[in-house]
């Protein structure tokens, strides 16, 4: 073999540190990404269940035999805050008295990236009203 056939076949097996690192940050990029997916589908859920809790407490308390709607909403609150504390401020919690009370708690999710990114979350819970 000769050296120009050596020096040409090993430049074509050695790819350098350029090529190597650009396919590192691709690949670190979307290993990045994914997981703030993950993480973003987590916040999601989490705050998910933490509404769905306080709207029930919320149904559960107005739909009482002395419960009120006000007292339903002010529940759903106090479970919200105790829960959420800081991303959960400008959630919406609305009742409507009928023999099934209905509590629904609409908010946004907390953004793993920044708050602006949180997805919007809407749960309602329903209870027989005690006569």
């Amino acid at each position: 073999m000769s050296p120009h056939a050596t020096a040409r076949a090993s430049a074509t097996r050695d790819r350098g540190a350029v090529d190597v690192s650009v396919e590192m940050l691709f690949g670190t990029v979307a290993v990045l990404m994914a997981l703030l997916v993950v993480f973003e589908a987590v916040a999601y859920w989490h705050a998910r269940n933490v509404f769905d809790d306080a709207a029930a407490d919320g149904a559960r308390i107005a739909a009482a035999f002395d419960g009120t709607c006000d007292a339903g909403v002010a529940a759903a609150r106090e479970a919200i805050v105790r829960h959420a504390t800081s991303w959960a401020d400008d959630v919406e919690i609305t009742c409507t008295d009928a023999p099934m009370v209905t509590v629904t708690v609409r908010g946004r999710t907390p953004g793993v990236v920044g708050d602006a990114v949180g997805v919007r979350a809407v749960v309602s819970e329903q209870a027989p009203k005690e006569r």
